[in-house]
């Protein structure tokens, strides 16, 4: 460790950070650019955008003028899940504000970019994309003419061994044909020195994977790993607080309101109560009164069937005095004058 080169870019602290697997690596990222200075840096996968933004942050704080390039559809795959386009849209926002000018999104399939590279141009390849076997060894291979002579490699999730994962077999394999190393935290990263170039600083450090002696080097930046893991989980429980704060505050205003709503459902229940009881009460006196009113039609009926029953014996009396006088006064008129 004495004669490891240690400097500032390991204690880089990025200025964008999202839960993503691979922020314990961003301290070597950005000691990496630092050593091997490449003039282009090609990522295959990239997501919500963790390691590319952290090779152009780097790469600007350094003042290289290394170009950085992320190649991905943004529509995901089995192992990171499929979304929509709220993820490129951010992050493509992001990236225009802050790296526009020394870095690139080509949103299309790893192969379909391989055109627009020329052959031995690349010097740092990141594969990050679907990750079996076959995926991750058709993109290196594919992509092998692509890189120059002092050309690294690095493979995301050397040490996954679930879900399909394959990248640990793959890396298994290559790492036996080019000088290596490999850290082991935050789901393994493996470095492979391709080009027949080799930075001293890399090289060292694949000498000391090979002798058994790299452990002290992976306890280092899972270290300065594990500071910007725990940076990002402190911002995310930051941003849980404000937003149960927010909740709370909500369901405050909700209570607040549910306990106006009952205290005036009470006032109309009170209020429809009193109504009811006034109704009765009309109810009540309207009954009253047609009894009142049904004695006295009745009484009425009785007056005028008596006053019927009067009259008619009246009548009937008048007519038969009537009638009587008739009668004497026709029995004079018919009776013999000498009789009269």
């Amino acid at each position: 460790m004495n004669d490891f080169p240690l400097s500032n870019s390991m204690l880089i602290s990025p200025r964008e950070v999202s839960f993503s697997a691979w922020l314990g690596h961003i301290p070597f990222a950005s000691w990496l650019v630092e050593q091997l200075q490449p003039q282009s840096i090609v990522e295959l996968g990239t997501h919500r955008g963790s390691s590319f933004l952290a090779f152009c942050q780097a790469v600007q704080e350094q003042g290289q003028t290394t170009r950085v390039f992320a190649i991905d559809t943004w529509e995901g795959d089995e192992h990171a899940g499929y979304y929509g386009d709220e993820i490129y849209n951010t992050l493509r926002d992001y990236q225009q504000r802050n790296y526009a000018g020394i870095s690139e999104m080509l949103r299309m399939r790893f192969n379909e970019a391989l055109p627009y590279f020329a052959d031995g141009s690349v010097d740092l390849l990141h594969i990050d994309g679907l990750h079996t076997y076959d995926a991750v060894r058709e993109d290196f291979e594919s992509w092998l003419p692509k890189l120059s002579d002092r050309a690294v490699v690095i493979f995301h999730d050397t040490c996954v061994r679930e879900r399909g994962f394959g990248v640990w077999q793959y890396w298994s394999e290559i790492s036996r044909q080019y000088p290596a190393f490999e850290f082991t935290h935050t789901h393994g990263l493996g470095v492979l020195l391709v080009g027949r170039q080799h930075v001293p600083a890399l090289a060292d450090l694949a000498a000391r994977a090979g002798a058994g002696g790299f452990a002290p080097i992976n306890r280092l930046f899972d270290v300065l790993g594990s500071n910007i893991k725990r940076a990002e989980e402190i911002e995310r429980v930051q941003a849980g607080l404000t937003d149960a704060r927010s909740e709370v505050n909500r369901l405050g205003t909700l209570g607040h309101e549910l306990q106006q709503r009952c205290l005036q459902l009470e006032q109309e229940v009170r209020d429809g109560r009193e109504r009811v009881r006034l109704a009765e009460e009309q109810l009540q006196l309207q009954r009253q009164q047609a009894e009142q009113s049904a004695v006295t039609m009745e009484g009425l009926r009785r007056v005028v069937a008596e006053e019927r029953t009067r009259s008619t014996e009246d009548v009937q009396a008048l007519l038969s005095t009537q009638l009587d006088a008739q009668k004497q006064k026709l029995d004079k008129l018919l009776r013999p004058w000498w009789r009269r």
